[in-house]
């Protein structure tokens, strides 16, 4: 049984979102825009502040902050949602059955659902600075890992914010600065 996160609206939330079977599926950049464009409706539509992302093969973080009406679960069921369904939609369109039967089959799955892509997602609440540094530092340094090791420079990394941070460049996806919380 999943645990809820204590919902507090002036909290900030560390997110993990994993693929199913930790499928490569992120090494495709059509799938990792998906992510990536769903992260940024939500910031543009005002359904959270997004401060810091990382969009690994397998997985993605990121931290950010529900605004209004929405809370940490009402953005994350919608990102969820959305994110699965068109990348569903983008197997079928590029012909990967052997994806659609994997996400179809999986026994781990929510027997409710015909697919599934996301593990559960799960949302940390953001009880400190030093918790909250520790995990921007976490974020940016996944792609230079021992483990992934998909860069030199975790800056060089397409698909993470470290490149606002670490050298002012603008992201692949706007970021609302964190420094102010630190």
């Amino acid at each position: 049984m999943a645990i809820k996160p204590y919902y507090d609206p002036t909290h900030l939330y560390f997110v993990t979102a994993t693929i199913m079977g930790w499928k490569h599926l992120f090494v495709e950049p059509a799938y990792a825009n998906v992510v990536l464009q769903s992260s940024d409706w939500h910031r543009r539509h005002g359904r959270w502040s997004l401060f810091v992302f990382v969009v690994m093969p397998t997985h993605t973080h990121f931290i950010v902050r529900p605004l209004g009406e929405h809370t940490i679960s009402t953005v994350l069921q919608s990102f969820g949602f959305y994110t699965a369904h068109t990348i569903l939609n983008q197997l079928q369109r590029d012909g990967r059955m052997d994806l659609l039967e994997f996400f179809a089959q999986r026994q781990d799955r929510d027997a409710s659902k015909e697919h599934q892509v996301w593990l559960p997602i799960e949302a940390k609440n953001v009880y400190s600075v030093e918790f909250l540094c520790q995990k921007v530092e976490y974020t940016h340094n996944n792609p230079v890992a021992k483990h992934w090791h998909l860069v030199d420079d975790r800056a060089d990394y397409l698909y993470s914010s470290a490149r606002f941070y670490d050298r002012g460049d603008l992201p692949i996806v706007e970021v609302d600065d964190i420094r102010e919380w630190m």
